[in-house]
């Protein structure tokens, strides 16, 4: 069961990377091409991806639950390394992806309550960008931690 929850997490998480660099790209064409705000693809691809963000955690916890339960072997002086890679998921990329979750809701309520299209693609590109950094950082600490 961990290991299905742990693929459906990777798996989410590479959509999630593929949605938000949609929507960066997107609102950087919104703003220097003059493109219009359109409600799918800059209002519900957005919040496709806050949705992800959301399952992303659920699948998170999920795994922390489970993870956590088998803590006490990691707890010695042979297991330090892995207590260290143990910490890291338990610590800081709870703390990212939370921050994470954070800057997509705020892109959701400017692109729902702003009225200029230039500044709804403003405020996509900043806070879903900042998603985007975030993820990416997250994913890419695993990657080289685990070489």
């Amino acid at each position: 069961m961990y290991s299905f929850i742990l693929i459906l997490h990777i798996v989410l998480s590479v959509l999630l990377v593929i949605l938000t660099l949609y929507t960066v790209i997107r609102s950087v064409l919104g703003i220097f091409s003059k493109v219009k705000f359109s409600n799918f693809l800059d209002l519900s691809i957005p919040i496709l991806s806050v949705i992800f963000l959301y399952l992303e955690l659920i699948l998170g916890l999920i795994l922390y639950a489970i993870h956590i339960n088998n803590l006490e072997k990691f707890l010695s002086q042979e297991n330090a390394g892995t207590y260290f890679y143990t910490r890291f998921w338990a610590v800081e990329h709870a703390i990212l992806m939370m921050f994470a979750i954070i800057f997509g809701h705020l892109a959701l309520v400017y692109a729902k309550n702003l009225n200029n299209d230039k500044e709804k693609f403003q405020k996509n590109l900043i806070y879903f960008g900042f998603c985007f950094v975030l993820i990416i950082f997250s994913v890419g600490m695993n990657m080289i931690r685990n070489g």
